[in-house]
């Protein structure tokens, strides 16, 4: 595995990350035709992108990114990465017409070591069943490893996509994501004008994208814009410092505002927050706003506007 020297952001669509995933596919095992399969919507048999090596024979790769699921559950190219997943996908791949040599779940999660130990137990049940497959997984570092071997391959997605050189480029996406999440009604309008509902849900989304950088959108509730991990993969330590108190202060005002719906000092009143306790509503105005000025703090030392 090539030395990785870059850090790289993982595509925000499932279509960038095939594209992507059809660009490895052709470097690693010198496939110059390698393309995409089928459509969404159509029956793919477990492979979304697939060529024929001249040493390996046909490969198939089936790609995850870690997203929202289609109308009925299921797991677009993204999703969680479970045993039973990764067995179901699989078998599926055994129908893919000719029949592969190599089967490989390409996915924008983290290195697992319990997924790796699934591959493992895969690969010896296919052995023991005399079946000839190899099955294979690329987690997101493998993936960071691939890009930094091929310089064309970074080249011609690095343009398009990935936007993100080095620890502190990484550090500007993850704190842009976060800043974008609170530049929302819920920290700006008075609180009397939120309804509990959407309020919460605010918060909530604000919260995932502390935590996992990823920020939905209010209505459709698509992933509108993700980065590489939440405040803990901040590298310069001050910054995560900061938002670590951020993030502390965030589930703190969560916390008073669920306590305060439980002992009706806030209201459901005409589907707006009201509140009996008007000590507590200014105390909750006063989170709110922490939330907001030590973010800002955080901004100043990164070089970076502050949120209103």
């Amino acid at each position: 595995m090539p030395t990785v020297n870059q850090v790289f952001q993982p595509p925000l669509y499932w279509q960038q990350f095939e594209e992507l995933a059809t660009g490895l596919l052709g470097e690693v095992y010198n496939i110059p035709n390698a393309q995409q399969f089928g459509r969404p919507g159509q029956a793919q048999n477990g492979v979304d992108v697939y060529g024929r090596s001249k040493r390996y024979g046909m490969i198939g790769v089936q790609c995850k990114r870690l997203a929202e699921r289609d109308p009925n559950g299921n797991p677009y190219p993204g999703g969680s990465i479970n045993r039973k997943f990764l067995r179901d996908a699989a078998d599926e791949a055994l129908a893919f017409a000719p029949a592969l040599s190599i089967w490989i779940l390409a996915t924008t999660t983290r290195r697992d070591t319990s997924v790796q130990g699934w591959v493992n137990e895969l690969n010896d049940d296919w052995r023991a069943q005399g079946c000839d497959r190899l099955a294979m997984v690329w987690s997101w570092d493998d993936i960071i490893g691939y890009l930094n071997g091929f310089p064309e391959l970074q080249r011609w997605y690095y343009e398009e996509v990935i936007k993100v050189r080095g620890a502190k480029d990484l550090d500007g996406v993850i704190l842009s994501t976060i800043a974008m999440a609170f530049s929302r009604p819920a920290f700006e309008v008075p609180l009397h004008c939120e309804s509990p509902d959407e309020f919460l849900t605010a918060l909530s989304d604000t919260q995932r994208a502390m935590r996992t950088g990823e920020l939905l959108d209010r209505e459709s509730r698509h992933v509108i814009r993700k980065a590489v991990g939440g405040w803990r993969e901040v590298a310069n330590l001050e910054v995560r410092d900061g938002l670590s108190g951020v993030n502390k202060s965030l589930r703190h005002l969560r916390t008073q505002i669920e306590q305060g719906l439980k002992d009706h000092r806030i209201r459901h009143v005409n589907g707006f927050l009201d509140f009996t306790d008007m000590q507590f509503a200014m105390h909750l105005e006063e989170l709110r706003n922490e939330c907001i000025e030590i973010l800002n703090r955080v901004l100043e030392i990164a070089d970076m506007p502050p949120v209103s």
